[in-house]
């Protein structure tokens, strides 16, 4: 018998997936309060404020979560990718990559929109009748690209925020946002170009 902890649930019913991802990311938070106090990553570009911003985009995953799901529309497959972008961060951030290698700060944005827009995807395959997909297969994705692209400016809105009000450097140099807004938007449009072929290969087989 193969276990699929996909559907595995505690007693309680909560999924273990999610339960796995609770505790990762507790860890995860503490790991990097740690790091932004003990100065043993002289590279690192780490801000309480910053941190604090992290926290506040888990809670609101967790936020949507909750209400997803008393909709009926289970999002758990979520929690391991979107704790993967986190942990690409860190590494980034720890080793001061985003400030002394650009490219870095760039492969970043294409892994985290890869993933966020495979989440959105997702979502909207769930909670979209499958006859609009089917008749509207443009419409969706466009909808879905532009999800994903409203995210990516909030989160560049987010950064020249914190950089005006507590001096910190999370915008780089001059063409970095319009660099970011540019990977954002490719990666994700190459995504759904991707997941269009596939399903139209798909549909002739």
């Amino acid at each position: 018998m193969i276990y699929d902890i996909d559907s595995a649930q505690t007693k309680s019913g909560t999924p273990l997936i999610l339960i796995f991802s609770r505790i990762a990311f507790l860890i995860y938070f503490f790991f990097v309060f740690g790091a932004s106090l003990s100065g043993r990553f002289p590279n690192a570009n780490i801000h309480i404020a910053w941190l604090c911003y992290l926290v506040l985009i888990y809670i609101f995953a967790e936020y949507l979560y909750d209400i997803f799901k008393r909709r009926g529309i289970d999002l758990t497959f979520a929690w391991p990718l979107l704790f993967t972008v986190y942990c690409f961060h860190l590494v980034l951030t720890l080793s001061g990559g985003r400030d002394r290698i650009p490219l870095l700060n760039r492969a970043e944005h294409f892994a985290s929109f890869v993933l966020i827009c495979y989440i959105v995807w997702i979502f909207f395959l769930k909670y979209l009748p499958q006859k609009v997909w089917r008749n509207h297969p443009y419409y969706t994705a466009l909808l879905v690209l532009s999800v994903t692209s409203t995210l990516g400016v909030g989160n560049e809105l987010v950064e020249l925020l914190y950089d005006f009000l507590l001096g910190t450097s999370l915008v780089g140099h001059q063409y970095d946002t319009s660099l970011d807004l540019l990977m954002n938007t490719l990666w994700a449009g190459t995504f759904l170009g991707v997941r269009r072929i596939v399903g139209t290969i798909n549909q002739h087989c």
